[in-house]
């Protein structure tokens, strides 16, 4: 079920955006050498400049070097410790085994690690991610089930993401806009500074065209999580708003995707 969740919500912001998809509704996995032909971040928001330009900089490099971001090649990213967990679900009267990722860390840096999970589904190969977390909690011997685990206290869903508007763009020749919303998929924490923070990256390998409506797609965030529910509720539908400090905002800058590079 949650699958299909994740698949719509993106296809009908996607189509809706007018974004080109294939018409199977997939996308094949780029080759770095040809991912690497023009992707690259600019810094459109700052609060941090030292946490920002240094991300920037890391990134750009694994663009250049590898083709794509390679989170686990950061001391930032490893230092999380995802570890994988077993837990239980309901498939219709059975109960099956599934797995995800936990991780005890202090997510709000408010001096006390919380225990938080990340579980992954797929669009068009593509991987997109939802953290639930309980803030001030221990990892035990238990074994969780994803009902447990989907009524956290605490969560960060893939999706539209309302953007802070009272920020001020990055002052360059011409001033780029910071749209109202991205549209987040994979999400990774990182500890920089002494901070735990959460980025935030789209799915901009399936979007094309230079529609301003693009850009949602075309936003990497950086936040400092507080408490609260961000996306999509998983019994009412509806989005909730919990608490967060944006930090910095990325954008991503594409050049039109040529086969082979020609």
């Amino acid at each position: 079920m949650r699958k299909i969740f994740v698949g719509l919500v993106f296809l009908i912001v996607l189509f809706g955006m007018g974004v080109l998809i294939p018409d199977d509704g997939q996308t094949e996995q780029m080759e770095p050498s040809e991912f690497s032909q023009g992707v690259e971040y600019s810094l459109l928001m700052s609060r941090e400049d030292k946490v920002c330009k240094h991300m920037l900089t890391l990134f750009n490099q694994d663009l250049a070097k590898f083709g794509t971001e390679k989170y686990n090649e950061h001391e930032e990213f490893r230092s999380i410790g995802w570890k994988k967990e077993t837990i239980t679900r309901m498939e219709g009267d059975r109960e099956v085994t599934d797995f995800v990722e936990a991780a005890h860390v202090d997510i709000n840096n408010d001096g006390m690690r919380d225990l938080v999970f990340r579980s992954t589904d797929f669009l068009g190969g593509y991987e997109v991610q939802w953290l639930n977390i309980f803030p001030g909690r221990s990892p035990s011997e238990k074994r969780w089930s994803r009902m447990e685990i989907l009524h956290s206290p605490g969560r960060i869903s893939d999706g539209g993401y309302f953007l802070d508007k009272g920020l001020p763009a990055v002052k360059k020749k011409k001033l780029m806009q910071i749209p109202p919303m991205a549209i987040i998929a994979r999400l990774e924490l990182f500890r920089s500074e002494g901070a735990t923070y959460v980025g935030m990256r789209p799915l901009y390998e399936l979007v094309a065209g230079t529609d301003s409506a693009v850009e949602l797609s075309r936003v990497y965030v950086i936040t400092k999580y507080r408490e609260g529910k961000y996306g999509s509720d998983p019994d009412t539908g509806k989005n909730e708003t919990g608490k967060r400090d944006d930090i910095c905002y990325l954008k991503i800058h594409t050049k039109p995707f040529i086969p082979g590079g020609q």
